[in-house]
C-alpha cells in the first residue's frame, strides 16, 4: 500500500500542470500551519524553530527554556513544494543560489511570504532559529523575515568538520551560498574558524558549545524500552551515509562509496545478535539514511533493532554498553561520557583519504578495528566478559580529553542556556 502510494504521488508530481503543482504545495503548507496548535503565553515573545535534522538540540533548548514560546516547525513539510522553483544543481549545493532564475526566484519568494504571513496570524514571531541557512528552501524565507524586522540565528548542528571539509566546504559555502543570517553559534573555536573562512565576520559568531550535549547531563529517558521484549545490555552500531565525508568530486569523478564496509558492519552486528541472546542490540541509521525499511526486513530479530530518525541517539550514548560507529559526532560523544568505543576502519579507501577524514585513527581511548575480523574479535571478547581491549594508558586518556575539547567547547550541560541568554538582542 505504501509503495502504491508513492507510486501516485510520483504520478502526480509529474503529470499535474505546474501551477497546480504549486497551488497544492502551498495548500498543504497553510494546512500544517493551522494544525500545529501551539499553546502560546501572550506575555512572552515567541521563536520558530526550524527543525532539519535538529531534534536534540531541540530537546534541549526546550528543556533550558524559561522565556519564550518555542514553536517547532518541520520543513519538510512548510516547504515541500520549494523544488518547483529551484534546479537539482542549487538544491545540491553545486550552484550559486544567486544564478537562479530572478523570475522563479521571485515566485519563491512571494510563497515564502504567504507562509510567513500565516505563521505570524497563528504564531506571532519574534526570531527564527535554524541550524543553517545554506538551504535553498529557506533563503528567501530569512528575506522576506528580516523584510519584517524578524531576524535569524543559526546553530550550527554541523560542528564536527573533517579536514577537508574544514577549507573546501567553506570555500563551496562561500561561493554557493553565502552566510545570510544575522548571527551563528557554533560549538568550537575550530568550528568559529572555519566560518570564517566562510567569510562570516568574527563579530556575527559567538561560541556556546553544542547545546544537544546538555542532555548527557540529565536523567535517563526510556523509550528504548519500547524496542524490546525484555531490557538487557546495550550494543549499538550507528550507521552512516554511505558517501559519509568523502570530498565531493571524488564522488562524482570515482564514484567511492563506504558501502561495502557498512554492509559487513551490519552482517557483523547481526552475528553478534545471534551468537549473544544475552545483550540487545540495535542498528541505528543517518536521519537521512534511505535503506531502513530493507534493513529492518533483512536484520531484525527478537534482540535485534533498526531505528531511524534523531531523537533517541543521546538515550542510546547514554544507555549502551559498546558504542560501534565510523565517521560521526556519536564517537566523539561517546569519548566526551567515556563509553567503550569501536571505531570501523577497514575500507581499503581509508588510508588514501586518512588526511580528508575526522583523525579518530589517534583520537586515544578508541579501538580502531582495522577489519571486519577485528571487529568480531573485539566485540566478541567484550560481549563474553573480557574487556582488556579498553584498558587504556594514561598517555591515551589525556589523548582523548585533547581531542574532545578539540570539537566540544566546555560541554557542562549549560550550552542552551548560553545560547538562550544571548538572545535578546536579535529580537525584534
Amino acid at each position: 500500500m505504501d509503495s502504491l502510494r508513492k507510486a501516485i504521488k510520483l504520478l502526480a508530481r509529474t503529470i499535474l500542470p505546474w501551477p497546480i503543482r504549486r497551488l497544492i504545495y502551498r495548500r498543504l503548507a497553510y494546512r500544517y500551519i493551522a494544525k500545529l496548535h501551539r499553546p502560546r503565553d501572550a506575555s512572552r515573545k515567541t521563536i520558530l524553530i526550524v527543525n532539519h535534522f535538529f531534534d536534540q538540540d531541540v530537546q534541549a533548548l526546550a528543556r533550558a527554556n524559561k522565556n519564550y514560546n518555542l514553536v517547532v516547525i518541520d520543513p519538510t513539510r512548510l516547504f515541500r513544494g520549494a523544488r518547483l522553483f529551484f534546479s537539482d544543481a542549487v538544491e545540491g549545493l553545486m550552484a550559486p543560489y544567486d544564478k537562479t532564475d530572478p523570475h522563479f526566484l521571485g515566485e519563491y519568494r512571494r510563497e515564502c511570504k504567504l507562509i510567513l504571513e500565516n505563521l505570524v496570524r497563528f504564531y506571532n514571531p519574534s526570531l527564527i532559529i535554524t541550524p543553517s541557512d545554506v538551504f535553498y528552501w529557506i533563503r528567501e524565507m530569512i528575506a522576506v523575515a528580516r523584510d519584517r524586522v524578524m531576524a535569524t540565528v543559526v546553530i550550527d548542528k554541523e560542528g564536527t568538520i573533517s579536514p577537508y571539509d574544514f577549507d573546501a566546504e567553506a570555500k563551496r559555502i562561500k561561493d554557493f551560498a553565502p552566510f545570510m543570517s544575522e548571527h551563528i553559534f557554533v560549538w568550537s573555536e575550530r568550528q568559529r574558524e572555519s566560518w570564517g573562512k566562510a567569510g562570516v565576520g568574527n563579530g556575527r559568531i559567538t561560541v556556546i558549545g553544542q547545546p544537544r550535549s546538555d542532555l548527557l547531563h540529565h536523567e535517563r529517558h526510556s523509550d528504548l524500552n519500547a524496542y524490546f521484549g525484555r531490557w538487557q545490555p546495550l550494543i549499538t552500531f550507528f550507521s552512516y551515509m554511505d558517501n559519509a565525508y568523502i570530498p565531493v568530486e571524488l564522488i562524482q569523478a570515482e564514484r567511492l562509496d563506504w558501502g561495502e564496509m557498512r554492509q559487513q558492519s551490519h552482517d557483523e552486528i547481526y552475528r553478534m545478535a545471534c551468537v549473544h541472546p544475552e545483550f540487545n542490540f540495535i542498528i541505528k541509521t543517518h536521519p537521512q539514511q534511505s535503506d531502513l525499511d530493507h534493513l529492518r526486513q533483512k536484520y531484525e530479530r527478537e534482540n535485534l533493532r533498526i531505528i531511524g530518525g534523531a531523537a533517541v541517539a543521546y538515550e542510546l550514548l547514554q544507555r549502551s554498553e559498546l558504542i560501534i560507529a565510523f565517521q560521526t559526532t556519536v564517537l566523539i560523544e561517546a569519548m566526551l561520557v567515556g563509553r567503550r568505543a569501536i571505531y570501523t576502519a577497514w575500507d581499503p579507501h581509508i588510508r588514501d583519504l586518512q588526511e580528508h577524514l575526522l583523525p579518530f585513527h589517534s583520537a586515544g581511548e578508541i579501538v580502531v578495528a582495522d577489519s571486519s575480523q577485528m571487529l568480531w574479535d573485539v566485540a566478541d571478547r567484550f560481549l563474553s566478559g573480557d574487556g582488556r581491549d579498553f584498558d587504556f594508558s594514561e598517555p591515551e586518556v589525556a589523548r582523548r580529553k585533547e581531542f574532545v575539547s578539540r570539537y566540544l567547547y566546555q560541554a557542562d550541560g549549560h550550552a542552551s542556556e548560553r545560547f538562550l541568554n544571548a538572545l535578546g538582542r536579535f529580537l525584534s
